[in-house]
């Protein structure tokens, strides 16, 4: 066969190139041997290689008139160009399906499922395809809902690993991030150590090739617990996979393609009919309406609580009542006292607010312009220039401007830009200001501050978790601290009003998540304040009631600037809405269910 021309024995190859676009859906190439869908090969694509996955692969002699109808040349796959490796057809069809309900070609999809260390040395990671779990072997099976508190939730989680070894089963266990995955390990390792994997992407390269190598060799049934990075883990007796966290925001993608990982987790257990166990302390809206809807599909073995036990919660009305000075303060009596009871019983308090820096808006007193960046455009946060473990005891006076949106840093001896007036005003509650007036009010006492610009390590946020173990005092942090604090004596929600003004669909349920979070690691008393007192989801939160707030009513916004279509859950994906909407240009963004339309 020569470059662009077909003879007997050769095949008529379409691959999907692994590329962030999703407009390229498929190409065609010659090949000199028949390659079962789901090989990974590496597919000529201009005056470069691509890695591809073959979607199908058919005899050039039944495909003759299309070929010639064609008007360019095929190039060659040659079998040099051929891997090892590939995909089963289960696994080729969730990327499909998946690929489909977002509007994607199934190489942008495959781009984004596949890290690059994956992709770099297929052969290490990913059996022979159509070696794995056969089509037909086994139906799908209903899903499973845990809805409780998480010590209970990691107790059935436990047993059903057990039940799953006896059977001589493996698992997967999925948590959105390193942390949480690293939180399950610890968890779920006991009695099992020698069977529990567990791979990341913040591993070292080598050390989470051998992981996985060894968990896919493993004799024995293993518990694989990973991120949406390990999602492509096979072995033939995989036959459960577990969701933690299931509410979690970090299960979407914020670049594009916009996707849900948990979407392609439900369209892969349909394909392999594995078991598919969805767990968290409030499950998302939509996972329960499903429950509700579907019935017999999500059947007899979910557990699902509608009151979250918790250590007792106040919640307080912080509306903005200025001092016998006139300042407003921060600080309500309630969460003095608590603060000040905490200290008197020597025991540590961790104070959440929503928004890093000082401030996270700074307005013009006489024109009402809001301070932008000079970069990108987007408002700026007030931030103190330096305060960490080393200064912790007292604040700095020195003030900067940084754009969390492109990191650009402007003095904060800065001028309006419209009218020229000094007069600024930093408006809002930033965790610095929160540690600032933790340390006027309770002087000589450890204030710690934990967020992405105190911590943007691990090991940083680490060795402040460990000192505020250590001494106690009061910990000032974002949602970052979620996820290396365990229980805490007594824990107070600062402020989450700003959260209110987000043009997000799910902003309730954000907040009822984070607040319901917020109680499950207090040890003995919490305080939510608010100036949103009439808001009834605080006041269901605060209660751990998540019946009437999964009932209750709510009356969505609306905003301008998008497009916005509203079409039936039963009636999408569909294909060819779903295909033109992939002919879009790359100005614009494709997002289905999305969390906002900004």
């Amino acid at each position: 066969m020569t470059k662009g021309k077909a003879s007997a024995g050769t095949y008529l190859i379409e691959v999907a190139p692994f590329t962030r676009s999703g407009h390229q859906s498929s190409l065609s190439y010659f090949s000199p041997l028949r390659l079962s869908p789901g090989t990974i090969v590496k597919a000529p694509l201009g005056n470069r290689s691509v890695r591809a996955v073959v979607l199908n692969s058919k005899s050039v002699l039944s495909e003759k008139s299309g070929i010639r109808r064609a008007g360019f040349m095929l190039k060659k796959i040659g079998s040099k160009d051929v891997s090892t490796a590939g995909f089963s057809p289960r696994f080729l069809a969730a990327v499909s399906r998946t690929a489909l309900y977002y509007a994607l070609s199934p190489g942008a999809l495959l781009e984004t499922l596949l890290p690059k260390m994956l992709l770099s040395e297929p052969e290490l990671f990913f059996q022979p395809p159509g070696k794995t779990r056969k089509t037909g072997e086994a139906a799908a099976k209903e899903t499973i809902l845990l809805q409780m508190e998480s010590d209970e939730r990691f107790s059935q989680y436990r047993a059903m690993v057990r039940q799953s070894f006896a059977r001589k089963a493996s698992v997967m266990f999925v948590a959105p991030t390193h942390l949480d995955a690293l939180k399950a390990g610890n968890q779920l390792r006991q009695g099992i150590a020698d069977y529990v994997y567990v791979f990341t992407l913040k591993e070292k390269v080598a050390e989470a090739r051998k992981i996985w190598q060894k968990a896919l060799r493993d004799k024995h049934p293993v518990l694989f617990i990973t991120t949406p990075a390990g999602l492509s883990f096979e072995r033939r007796d995989l036959a459960t996979y577990i969701i933690e966290r299931e509410n979690s925001r970090a299960w979407r993608t914020l670049a594009r393609p916009y996707i849900h990982f948990r979407v392609f987790l439900e369209n892969l257990s349909k394909e392999t009919g594995r078991q598919l166990v969805l767990g968290d302390s409030v499950l998302s809206l939509e996972t329960l309406r499903d429950w509700k809807e579907m019935g017999s599909d999500h059947g007899e073995l979910s557990l699902v609580r509608w009151r979250l036990p918790a250590a007792p919660t106040r919640l307080v009305d912080a509306s903005a009542k200025p001092d016998q000075g006139g300042k407003f303060e921060i600080f309500s009596s309630e969460l003095k006292n608590l603060v000040a009871k905490a200290l008197v019983e020597k025991e540590p308090i961790f104070l959440l607010g929503v928004r890093k820096g000082f401030a996270p808006t700074t307005v013009c007193g006489d024109c009402g312009y809001i301070l932008p960046c000079l970069n990108c455009g987007a408002p700026v946060v007030l931030h103190t220039k330096r305060s960490d473990l080393k200064n912790s005891r007292g604040p700095t006076s020195e003030r900067i401007y940084i754009c969390h949106a492109c990191g650009t840093k402007r003095e904060s001896d800065t001028v309006c830009g419209y009218c020229g007036s000094w007069k600024l005003l930093p408006l809002g509650i930033g965790v610095e200001k929160i540690a600032e007036e933790a340390r006027s009010l309770f002087p000589g006492t450890e204030v710690l501050v934990l967020d992405k610009d105190h911590a943007p390590t691990e090991k940083r946020a680490r060795a402040v978790v460990k000192r505020f173990r250590e001494t106690g005092g009061i910990l000032v942090g974002t949602e970052l601290a979620f996820f290396h604090l365990d229980k805490v004596p007594y824990t107070a929600l600062v402020s989450a009003d700003a959260l209110f003004s987000i043009p997000d669909f799910g902003v309730h349920e954000k907040i009822f998540y984070l607040v319901s979070h917020l109680r499950e690691m207090t040890g003995k008393e919490s305080v939510i304040q608010t100036r949103n007192i009439g808001k009834q989801v605080l006041a269901w939160a605060s209660q751990g009631n998540i019946i009437d707030f999964y009932t209750g009513k709510w009356h969505p916004d609306r905003f301008r600037d998008s497009l916005i279509l509203r079409i039936p859950k039963a009636e999408w994906p569909n294909a060819d809405l779903s295909r033109e909407l992939s002919l879009l240009g790359p100005q614009f963004s494709i997002k289905v269910d999305p969390e906002s339309i900004l």
